[in-house]
């Protein structure tokens, strides 16, 4: 199993406790779908660009669109989930602030977004630019991080946009794989700015 999948397995996981059963879900920038196979009978719509993923979700029945999130509006009724995700997605669209104001109003009274932000500033990006060396991901590359936000900024960002943050979840990385889990767990909670690699948010409409 790769560490790409681990990550992916360690933040779903957390997603998913997150969200109770036969809750109407939003899963924005949902590629094939994997949240989806995490989550307990949840009534399950996705959006994505990749056309093929989103062909295989709908083969399977799965309400989903194909949209670009830098020219499409969201689709599917307002006021009608009772949660948003957007996991790993604003820092790559060009205009994060009308995803964010678009995601709202998809939320029902009570409805929650759940977002998470990378940090870019964890110590092993610390260390590669120490080494000159490019960091996980080309910001040129098709779909590559248009904006980096640093813990504390990226929580301004997101209060400024109206939102209350009522959980924040560090997620540790899965490498140095010969570290054991429980210390990168330990490390990703207590020391965030350093060690976490994601931070995930639920959030409100203040």
């Amino acid at each position: 199993m790769d560490n790409h999948f681990l990550f992916l397995e360690k933040k779903f996981k957390e997603v998913s406790r997150l969200i109770p059963k036969n809750s109407r879900i939003l899963d924005v920038g949902c590629n094939d779908g994997k949240l989806r196979g995490y989550l307990d009978s949840c009534n399950y719509f996705g959006v994505d660009i990749d056309k093929e993923a989103i062909n295989q979700l709908t083969k399977k029945n799965i309400k989903a669109r194909q949209i670009d999130l830098d020219k499409d509006k969201l689709p599917f009724n307002d006021n009608s989930f009772d949660f948003v995700t957007l996991l790993d997605v604003i820092e790559h669209v060009s205009d994060p602030h009308s995803l964010i104001v678009q995601s709202k109003t998809k939320l029902r009274k009570n409805g929650k977004l759940i977002i998470t932000l990378p940090n870019d500033y964890h110590f092993l990006n610390k260390i590669r630019f120490l080494f000159n060396k490019p960091i996980t991901q080309d910001p040129f590359a098709p779909h590559g991080h248009l904006h980096i936000f640093p813990i504390k900024n990226g929580e301004k960002f997101l209060i400024s946009h109206g939102l209350k943050i009522i959980k924040k979840i560090p997620i540790p990385p899965v490498k140095p794989s010969f570290l054991p889990g429980y210390i990168k767990n330990f490390l990703g909670k207590k020391f965030s700015n350093s060690f976490a690699r994601d931070i995930l948010y639920v959030l409100e409409p203040r």
